[in-house]
């Protein structure tokens, strides 16, 4: 065997000028795996909007959720449905559902209107599409969310490439002030079959690859690749050998983190991971001396930080290391 034979095939990172930092505000939405990412930047500090309409996974029903929240266009009364006691809208996550008509209304159309603003320091959008298999209802289209009604009263298929390339042409001179970066899940959807499954993320990855041609702020970033390909071990999957384990996001995470921080931001981001670790630190004996002093180092540490960073807050962290 040849010595520099290597049983680990590398995904190239990405170049890319696009970089993100604390001051500013992160828009995140798709499927699941955008919420992960988004978990590890909110557990960092970053300032992160995450599904303003709860997890989507067509490309379709996500640029629908990107034109309310870009235009700011409400919801009203006559969008959303009875169904078995709740009110709920096929634009949305069954989050939103609610048996008060009033209720439901003004969660999604808080969300909107929050999204919106922070949108005004947003500098880059993730987008990570989940399946090109679409769900329509009769009189209504493209769903989000079947909101466990019978599918029976659903057509589903497949979108075509030329479909998602429409979609997100409706929206192309609202996302041209952003960097837009997009992902696949690499979450299998094995419920619709595994031919079926790579029919439809190889319908995502072509839309994906034309939009990035044809648009200088669009962007890939291969998550995708990283674990379907790089890591490619059912080890790195849970149970469920659907959905990546832990380990399998934290490795999509370091990358995540090398491509789009600069030295500061990473800088920053190992600081406030220490603070973490040692906030989840279980003493033996909490009013012991040498705790107090461990405590009191790292409210220093805290109180440091915040004088540097004057965005950075951590009531939470100092109530938890007291014990308050």
């Amino acid at each position: 065997m040849n010595k520099n034979q290597s049983f680990f095939t590398a995904v190239n990172l990405p170049k890319t000028t696009v970089k993100i930092k604390h001051e500013e505000s992160i828009l995140l939405i798709g499927s699941c795996f955008a919420e992960n990412i988004a978990e590890k930047l909110t557990h960092r500090k970053f300032n992160v909007v995450s599904n303003p309409s709860g997890i989507i996974y067509n490309p379709v029903s996500i640029t629908t959720s990107l034109k309310r929240v870009l235009t700011q266009k409400l919801y009203s009364e006559s969008d959303l449905i009875d169904y078995n006691g709740k009110w709920l809208s096929f634009d949305h996550h069954s989050f939103f559902s609610n048996s008060n008509k009033e209720a439901c209304l003004a969660q999604i159309n808080e969300q909107i209107t929050a999204t919106a603003i922070s949108l005004k320091s947003t500098q880059t959008i993730f987008i990570t599409f989940g399946s090109a298999w679409v769900y329509e209802y009769k009189d209504i289209g493209i769903v989000a969310n079947c909101h466990k009604i019978p599918q029976k009263q659903f057509t589903k298929r497949l979108l075509s490439v030329k479909e998602i390339l429409l979609a997100f042409d409706v929206i192309k001179k609202q996302l041209t002030g952003f960097n837009v970066v997009f992902t696949v899940s690499p979450v299998r959807h094995v419920r619709d079959g595994l031919h079926e499954n790579n029919l439809s993320k190889s319908t995502l990855h072509l839309a994906i690859n034309n939009l990035v041609e044809q648009n200088k702020n669009y962007h890939y970033f291969p998550a995708y690749e990283m674990i379907v390909d790089e890591l490619r071990d059912y080890r790195f999957f849970k149970d469920d050998l659907v959905h990546p384990t832990s380990l399998a996001i934290n490795y999509v995470w370091d990358k995540f983190v090398s491509t789009y921080c600069n030295a500061n931001t990473n800088d920053l981001i190992d600081q406030l991971e220490k603070i973490n670790s040692a906030i989840n630190h279980k003493p033996f004996d909490f009013n012991s001396e040498p705790h107090q002093q461990f405590i009191k180092k790292q409210v220093e540490l805290m109180d440091k930080l915040t004088i540097q960073f004057p965005f950075l807050d951590f009531k939470e962290e100092k109530k938890v290391l007291k014990k308050d």
